[in-house]
């Protein structure tokens, strides 16, 4: 890695504990509540990740651990909610960004047009992917933290780049798009409440290994999903998803334990996604 590159890392890591960017997730209760029995899964988080209470407003909306060399979030975690709306207006270059990933004393998102941005954006941008790294790239910016999973009040939460990783257009609309409406119209109608860990799996740690846009933003080869769904009953349902972010985009059903166990040769250690058990 470059001294370069080196630096920035640190610089992210140096704002860890600061705002809502956080050494334990349990430290922000509102924050806790998005994964189930308040516990995060283990095994994935290192030293080059940075776990952020996503917040707009005043107001905390779901959990990202985001990988701050490879700036693209390791999961997202979330409750599944009633969507109300439909996709939020809003332009790619003026999506949210997070300064407290560079250290910023803010706790809220803000887009990169707000005047409190305007003297760090410089700054900002080397913490995070921005809206340049994507623009014509030839991939979406791919929701890990799906906007339609939300309501109305809470899907303008999701559109900022640390809940974004590039994504093939043809897995986003195609197979993945399938297990996302799944989720919404099939699962989210039969459960009390339903806790969603939603990632990735990076082609790469630095440039260099895998495939990067810009050399700044890894490009993953497979997204996943966890989801735990409390029944009225008193029962749980829990099931996963992997797809590959290529050719030929396709997205299968694993068991829990099947998906940590590649989440753990992945990431070189032993992941657990539901503390709690939720079998």
């Amino acid at each position: 890695m470059s001294l370069v590159k080196l630096s920035l890392v640190l610089l992210g890591l140096s704002s860890v504990g600061l705002c809502e960017v956080l050494q334990n997730f349990n430290d922000v209760p509102s924050c806790q509540a998005f994964f189930y029995q308040g516990q995060e899964p283990l095994g994935l988080a290192s030293s080059n990740t940075a776990r952020i209470c996503q917040r707009l407003q005043g107001k905390y909306y779901y959990a990202t651990l985001y990988h701050q060399v490879a700036r693209v979030p390791i999961y997202s975690a979330y409750i599944l909610e009633i969507s109300t709306t439909s996709r939020p207006d809003i332009s790619s270059s003026n999506w949210y960004l997070e300064p407290m990933l560079a250290g910023l004393p803010t706790k809220d998102m803000l887009q990169p047009s707000h005047s409190e941005m305007q003297s760090t954006l410089n700054l900002v941008t080397e913490s995070q992917a921005v809206n340049d790294d994507y623009r014509n790239s030839g991939l979406s910016r791919g929701h890990v933290n799906p906007s339609l999973h939300h309501s109305s009040e809470s899907q303008i939460s999701t559109f900022t780049y640390t809940n974004m990783a590039p994504q093939d257009a043809t897995f986003n609309s195609g197979s993945w798009n399938q297990y996302e409406l799944f989720l919404r119209d099939q699962i989210l109608p039969t459960c009390s409440k339903t806790y969603v860990l939603s990632g990735v799996i990076l082609s790469g740690f630095t440039p260099g290994q895998g495939r990067w846009l810009r050399d700044r933003v890894n490009v993953p080869t497979y997204f996943w999903s966890a989801f735990c769904c409390e029944l009225g009953n008193g029962g749980r349902r829990v099931e996963t998803r992997l797809g590959r972010n290529s050719s030929p985009y396709d997205t299968v059903k694993k068991s829990v334990s099947e998906l940590e166990g590649i989440l753990s040769q992945e990431y070189g250690a032993p992941v657990s996604l539901f503390q709690g058990g939720c079998q």
